[in-house]
């Protein structure tokens, strides 16, 4: 008896072979190790805590169990090669330099009054990679590769439009989620978790210690529910059903726009305006030219585009009125101490870094020790501005600072590589048009402030660029 698999056409719009069961259980297993990566690292303070950092990193490290099944699937049978792997190139030199910067050690413990510290006494090899820390930099490059190959299974695995459209959706869910939820928090308690947990800091919202790295959180998938919602209104040709989800993913998107506000995030505000100018410009755009192409008038269609911007915006302000107002107090009072200046100073000290270890930098991880050899005054208490400190303020400089300008220009390239290997020659779509945009907007973002250094924000970052890249590729070569 013959027990061939038929070849016909399935609702998955893939092909049934001999190699499909297989390959079915890895995309499945990509995605919802990808879900429950995304749902830990924003519901555990954003990655924000020691502990939520080492989960996040534990939990991404199980890509390389999936990763790895697929290679041994795809040697062991008659398959098209995985040239995704050839791109991998950057990621492994730059893994390459952290190890060996860790091997060569700047700064050597002392007890100093029976505290442990780091004292500088300059690296043994000073032409070659060094490294604070090297504990430290080999936990941020853990939690780094758990993330970036974790994403990259997506250029392994997928082989279906449709299941990278129900990972983007459940990824969306899970943001209006946070939303609600940091919405209720935020006018009823003060604290995480409905002030079960202090704040560290006073400009937290939902889960994340700090509403900047929120915004830049809110803003990708604020992008990507967009192009979501683009794509699946322009399916909706009669069905109700469509409809109503389609209604329901209007409020969504709504809940989320608002949250920057709310969180009295200036820049997130600047962030979600942005889009929405993009988005509504889009829109409207191809509304003329699809009611002019039918002679209708676009009277009506317009209209009520500009009563749901102004229903949003004006929602938002008013919500966030207090948040707002009280930023705005914190604006002008940072301008007369001169914020702009110290900024500036901080930069400034940030190249300095820069300076004196151009090439390799001074190790993953270590911008906080290094900048004290600048810094070594004391911190004083309630100064946010000084206490904010461990971070540059600019993910761009701060890479600089910690692995040069060879390690930055890796970094860069891990983007870059798959980027030129998977772009469409005419046209992207929608929905990675406006995945990639809204990377592309954190990525501008991260030059004046550091949301990277958040771990949920990078599991988006990546998660959105990956899923647009090969949403391209399965759309420029589908299969039969």
């Amino acid at each position: 008896m013959n027990h061939s698999p038929k070849t016909g056409s399935n609702p998955g719009g893939g092909r049934r072979g001999a190699d499909a069961p297989e390959s079915s259980l890895l995309e499945r297993l990509t995605l919802v190790h990808l879900a429950v990566l995304v749902t830990l690292s924003s519901w555990a303070f954003g990655g924000g805590a020691p502990w939520a950092r080492f989960a996040i990193s534990a939990w991404g490290s199980l890509a390389l169990l999936i990763g790895g099944a697929e290679i041994f699937r795809r040697v062991h049978s008659p398959v098209t090669p995985l040239r995704p792997l050839r791109w991998l190139w950057p990621l492994i030199l730059f893994n390459a330099l952290v190890a060996c910067s860790c091997f060569n050690p700047s700064f050597t413990p002392k007890v100093f009054g029976g505290e442990a510290l780091l004292a500088y006494t300059g690296p043994a090899h000073a032409a070659v990679p060094s490294s604070v820390h090297p504990g430290v930099s080999l936990a941020h490059l853990w939690l780094f590769d758990a993330i970036y190959l974790s994403c990259f299974n997506l250029l392994l695995t997928v082989r279906r439009r449709r299941a990278l459209r129900g990972l983007l959706v459940a990824v969306a869910l899970n943001g209006v989620v946070l939303a609600v939820f940091g919405t209720f928090q935020k006018l009823t308690s003060d604290g995480l978790f409905f002030g079960r947990v202090p704040s560290p800091n006073p400009r937290f919202f939902a889960t994340f210690i700090y509403g900047n790295h929120w915004s830049a959180y809110v803003a990708l998938l604020f992008a990507a529910s967009i192009g979501l919602l683009l794509h699946y209104g322009q399916r909706d040709n009669s069905g109700a059903p469509i409809r109503g989800s389609v209604g329901l993913g209007l409020i969504g998107l709504l809940l989320m726009a608002v949250t920057p506000a709310l969180a009295g995030s200036r820049a997130g505000v600047a962030l979600i305006l942005l889009v929405g100018m993009v988005a509504v410009c889009d829109v409207l755009l191809r509304a003329l030219r699809r009611l002019r192409s039918h002679g209708e008038s676009a009277g009506l269609p317009v209209a009520a585009l500009a009563l749901v911007v102004f229903v949003t915006v004006g929602g938002a302000f008013y919500l966030g009125r207090d948040s707002l107002e009280e930023r705005w107090n914190d604006t002008r009072g940072q301008w007369r101490t001169g914020i702009l200046g110290e900024r500036i100073g901080l930069y400034s000290d940030t190249w300095q870094l820069v300076r004196q270890r151009p090439l390799f930098g001074w190790g993953l991880g270590s911008f906080e020790q290094a900048l004290q050899l600048l810094r070594p005054r004391p911190v004083e208490e309630r100064r946010q501005y000084e206490h904010s400190y461990i971070a540059a303020h600019s993910d761009g400089l701060q890479s600089l600072a910690e692995t040069g300008f060879v390690g930055t220009v890796l970094l860069i390239l891990c983007g870059v590589v798959p980027f030129r290997q998977a772009r469409a020659a005419h046209g992207m779509g929608r929905i990675p048009a406006y995945l990639l945009g809204g990377c592309g907007v954190v990525l501008l973002y991260s030059l004046v402030e550091f949301p990277f250094g958040n771990a949920a924000v990078l599991v988006a970052f990546w998660l959105c660029f990956d899923a647009a890249l090969q949403y391209i590729r399965l759309r420029r070569t589908p299969h039969p």
